[in-house]
């Protein structure tokens, strides 16, 4: 809507599938039947190989010795094998096909290739076969353990397959058989063995790494309340904590800090989305103590997780795809992080376009810099995922990232439209972006769908008449962006925030003596892995003598304004990015009646139609069909 705003309709603006999000279809041919038939031994090897190497990082729900033992019995004897073993082999042989990344002129590339060249879809057919063999649903209803495994598979083949909403689905029923058995609860698992509840507690962390990445990816509130869960129930396992001497060789234990690491970004994303997102409001103060830790994560990586790894020489497989994977979540939990700061200096040029204002911007400093760090980590990112298909190591149907790598192209993009910060490696990154989405459209229909998105913003950027009006604020001095395609990625001496933290000193000199103190614990992959505490201290109030107040700014019954937080470090609704906003296309959103342009606007431009009677929100805050604003 701001594009179509400042630049008048194009491809990207009028793009017809915009207000719907894409399910893949997946038909059979109709002469095709669930057999059950396992494939042969050497292909299944390969598909279960690809399984784990594949999602190393994020999903630990096995222990792959007995795994791999069971695998040994099943075709040993198929005709004694218990049916939930066979719809978990099933779903196992599935997801790794999907996803598969073979090694071009191997062995496994040809066999995977073989497969994929079928007329029918074989990976649908394993998930197919484990339905029709023993659906997950009958262990849901008696609370079997092994059938919160299966569900968790089924939503991460949903997921990889492009049907997010499926995935969602049989997610939110993985997560209530958990509820259902207690695995949030330490007290449930003393009736078990070690091994035991070394599974269920990692099962449980893949559920929660899970539920924050489909919340920040679908914009949908997260299913585990930290409230209702153990204060321990996220920290590692004991049998995760082996002797640091082998962490670096070992690719099993590698996994397990990773799933560690990637458990401790989620935690962050989950804070974000609850303090910021559902809150719908931005504090610079409430970001900066968030910020904090996720500095804290870029100075603590364990060594083995370092990109730089990838670089020093061979590298297994599945490590290279964990070092993928927790390096993008954590870019990604700065993005999510800082991209209000930036959609609000994006919201703030095209406002004062469209109402002629020409005054000297006053912006907060410490927004200011949260706004450039959110197009760093972006930059980063495409970095990232651009070094692993370089390298060899991207699936094409990776979900993460994919995801990830299309949320940086936006912030990418967006900021050459707006021209907020100069970005010498911009056109780089975008080519990046389009390559890698190329390559994983070939085989993902969502990277495909996104990949038209990037492309039709990209043209709509670089297709732009040289009359267009500009968006910028008067009197702002447009900082340049640190380049880092020179150097690899990941640097833990220069985290992130490295400018925020010029000024943390001011910010908090007076105001909250007892930061420290009410730090949670980071975990130290040096030493022990402590997780934080599932309940975190509240943030406390800063004195009244502190100029940063998290009740001052904006008043409640007042309308939201873009100016409010100028000069300051008050909060702003985080509604004021896109509230207001009525092209001449609304009514081919299928917005309701009270959306309609010929409402009331206040004298910033913002829309407030009447709140419908028996609402117990503010009767000045309008209310908004239910969508996907995040």
């Amino acid at each position: 809507m701001i594009v179509e705003s400042v630049s008048g309709p194009s491809e990207f603006t009028l793009d017809p599938q915009r207000h719907h999000i894409l399910e893949n279809t997946i038909q059979l041919p109709r002469d095709i039947k669930p057999t059950g038939l396992l494939p042969d031994r050497k292909t299944a090897d390969i598909l279960v190989d690809s399984f784990f190497t594949n999602t190393s990082g994020l999903v630990d729900i096995f222990n792959r010795k007995d795994f791999l033992r069971s695998v040994d019995e099943c075709y040993k004897e198929p005709l004694n094998t218990n049916p939930p073993l066979i719809c978990i082999l099933n779903l196992v042989f599935a997801i790794g096909l999907a996803i598969a990344r073979p090694i071009n002129g191997t062995d496994e590339a040809t066999i995977i290739q073989k497969l994929h060249a079928e007329p029918t879809n074989r990976a649908e057919l394993f998930y197919r076969n484990a339905e029709n063999i023993y659906h997950p649903v009958s262990g849901f209803e008696d609370a079997d353990f092994w059938s919160v495994q299966a569900l968790l598979l089924m939503s991460l083949y949903k997921l990889v397959v492009s049907k997010r909403n499926a995935s969602y689905f049989y997610y939110g029923m993985a997560v209530r058989s958990a509820f259902a058995m207690g695995l949030h609860r330490e007290e449930s698992m003393v009736i078990f063995s070690d091994s035991e509840r070394h599974i269920r507690r990692n099962v449980w962390r893949t559920l929660f790494v899970l539920d924050r990445f489909l919340a920040a990816c679908l914009g949908r509130p997260i299913s585990i309340p930290e409230d209702d869960c153990s204060e321990h129930a996220l920290e590692a396992p004991m049998r995760t904590r082996t002797d640091e001497s082998m962490m670096g060789d070992d690719a099993q234990a590698t996994n397990s800090i990773a799933l560690d690491t990637a458990v401790t970004s989620c935690y962050w994303i989950g804070s974000t989305l609850k303090k910021v997102y559902s809150k719908r409001k931005v504090s610079t103060l409430v970001a900066q103590d968030i910020a904090d830790h996720l500095e804290n994560w870029e100075r603590e990586l364990h060594q083995s997780l370092h990109c730089q790894r990838i670089k020093d020489g061979p590298i297994d497989l599945a490590q290279a795809v964990a070092i993928l994977h927790v390096n993008l979540l954590h870019c990604h939990s700065v993005l999510l992080l800082t991209r209000p700061f930036f959609l609000y200096l994006l919201k703030m040029g095209c406002d004062d376009i469209s109402r002629n204002i020409h005054k000297t911007a006053h912006v907060s400093s410490r927004l200011e810099k949260f706004s450039q760090t959110c197009v760093e980590a972006s930059q980063r990112t495409i970095i990232i995922a651009r070094s692993a298909l370089e390298a060899g190591y991207l699936p094409q149907c990776n979900p993460f990232v994919i995801y990830f790598v299309f949320a940086a192209a936006l912030i990418i993009l967006s900021n050459e439209f707006a021209s907020l910060y100069h970005n010498p490696d911009a056109e780089n990154s975008i080519h990046s972006v389009l390559g890698i989405l190329t390559y994983c459209g070939e085989r993902d229909a969502q990277a495909k769908r996104v990949y038209d998105i990037i492309n039709s913003f990209h043209k709509a950027n670089t297709h732009r008449p040289p009359t267009t009006r500009k968006i910028y604020l008067p009197g702002r001095k447009i900082p340049t962006i640190s380049t880092l395609s020179q150097t690899f990625p990941h640097d833990p001496m220069s985290p992130f925030f490295h400018h925020v933290k010029a000024e943390r000193q001011d910010l908090f000199v007076n105001e909250l003596p007892s930061m420290k103190e009410r730090q949670l614990s980071m975990p130290n992959m040096h030493s022990e892995p402590v997780m934080p505490r599932m309940m975190p201290p509240p943030l406390q109030q800063p004195s009244p003598e502190g100029s940063v107040s998290l009740n001052s700014g904006i008043a409640a019954t007042m309308a939201p304004a873009i100016e409010t937080l100028s000069g300051s470090d008050n909060d702003f609704d985080l509604d004021i990015l896109w509230h207001g906003w009525a092209p001449p296309s609304v009514s081919s959103m299928g917005l309701p009646p009270t959306l309609h342009p010929t409402e009331p606007f206040d004298a910033y431009g913002l829309h407030h139609p009447p709140m419908p009677q028996g609402n117990g929100l503010n009767p000045h805050v309008p209310s908004y069909p239910p969508s996907d604003y995040r």
